[in-house]
């Protein structure tokens, strides 16, 4: 939507300050920030950006540390359930996912490809004492994430290059991470085709992820990923391949043939 001039007089500015500030957490991959540096990226004074917080935080949206550093609260993650569940493929997504995360005992995420990243769409908690902090509108590098190769396998070797040809920051998680276009190119061709990947503490030295593609099965292109987490030390290799693999492909084989081309996030 197009703003003029005229249209300027309209904004709240309080909450359109609220916003921005729940959306800090979505850059960079930060999880927590301080007063002072939150005041700071909102070019704002530190009375205004802590009335901003303590509002948020009595809602339920922002909570804070015993360092007194600030990060999203998980009622972050009812604003999207409830648009999650607005729209009838939605609702029977989220059903799927929830399925899984039982199945499973793992958290449950749904990923989009954004330029040179991925975002999160959906986070579904597991039942247990984990805590997944990968919530709505997080954003990773695609090059370095098992679900970014995945959704970038979609793509030809032309468009993959088109997408990084000036990007610079190859940051270096584990020695699977590709440092460099050509790297990219390789483990992107490696994931071509495939039913799911894995990273085993290759991004998060404590976690292991598995990803799976959601496809529009009416033109074989691939619209999703989905993915699960859990800490290293939960489950063994030979449960995870045996059991959960397979579960996680099956969800998303599922996810594939609810999906509609008009059922957009």
């Amino acid at each position: 939507m197009t703003k003029t001039l005229s249209d300027e007089k309209y904004i709240v500015n309080s909450l359109r300050n609220g916003i921005l500030l729940m959306e800090l957490f979505n850059k960079d991959d930060i999880n927590e920030m301080s007063l002072s540096e939150i005041a700071a990226q909102l070019r704002i004074n530190k009375s205004s950006a802590y009335r901003l917080l303590f509002t948020l935080e009595q809602m339920g949206y922002i909570k804070k540390d015993h360092n007194k550093n600030y990060m999203l609260d998980l009622k972050v993650v009812d604003l999207s359930h409830s648009y999650l569940k607005s729209i009838s493929f939605k609702q029977e997504a989220y059903a799927v996912m929830e399925q899984l995360r039982d199945d499973t005992g793992t958290a449950i995420h749904l990923f989009t490809l954004d330029g040179t990243e991925i975002v999160n769409l959906q986070n579904i908690q597991p039942l247990g004492s984990f805590t997944s902090n990968i919530l709505p509108g997080l954003r990773w590098p695609a090059y370095a994430t098992v679900i970014g190769q995945m959704l970038l396998s979609d793509l030809s070797d032309e468009e993959v290059k088109s997408r990084f040809e000036h990007f610079s920051t190859w940051e270096s998680y584990s020695d699977a991470t590709p440092t460099n276009l050509d790297s990219l190119l390789q483990a992107v061709q490696r994931a071509r085709g495939k039913k799911h990947l894995t990273s085993w503490q290759k991004f998060n030295n404590d976690m292991v992820a598995c990803t799976a593609p959601i496809k529009d099965l009416s033109s074989n292109k691939m619209v999703y990923a989905l993915s699960l987490s859990f800490p290293a030390h939960a489950f063994t290799p030979e449960h995870f391949e045996q059991h959960i693999v397979p579960a996680i492909v099956e969800a998303a084989d599922n996810l594939s043939r609810i999906y509609k081309p008009n059922s957009n996030w």
